[in-house]
């Protein structure tokens, strides 16, 4: 549903409640133009080779996903993307390995910090064991839950 807000002789404004991919692909756009005139880390970014991922996985021996760390490097940073572990797998080390190894790898790379984003509800504590903190908070997102930004020095 489409309703106009403001109609003038030149513009109109109007709120949109179904998706216009048209629009918003062309909203996108311009909006990584600006970022690449404005900033040479956005343009070096769009390269292929600039953002390098970063996979750990936990196997069971039958080949069976019970674990992993998605993440990438970029800007001098480790991004964790994702991150998750088989409920009987947790409390035994496993978690802190895989961070442990990512920051690692990510050292290699050349980067000299980290951040991931979580919810209260998920691993805040296990990750600021991990030496991570708080640098931005959402409260009541969503209703009852915080969400945080958290990062580390490597």
């Amino acid at each position: 549903m489409k309703t106009i807000i403001l109609e003038s002789a030149d513009y109109q404004i109007s709120l949109n409640n179904i998706q216009d991919r048209k629009k918003s692909a062309y909203i996108d756009a311009q909006i990584k133009t600006f970022n690449n005139v404005h900033s040479p880390h956005h343009l070096a970014a769009r390269q292929p080779e600039a953002i390098t991922p970063l996979e750990i996985y936990i196997e069971d021996k039958q080949g069976s996903l019970c674990g992993g760390l998605i993440a990438s490097t970029y800007w001098g940073w480790l991004f964790i993307d994702d991150f998750w572990i088989i409920d009987v797998l947790r409390g035994n080390g496993y978690g802190r390995l895989l961070i442990e190894n990512a920051e690692k790898e990510a050292k290699e790379r050349g980067c000299t910090a980290a951040w991931l984003k979580t919810f209260s509800f998920q691993a805040r504590g296990f990750y600021k064991k991990c030496g991570y903190f708080v640098v931005g908070q959402l409260d009541n997102y969503p209703p009852g839950a915080t969400f945080y930004w958290m990062r580390k020095d490597l």
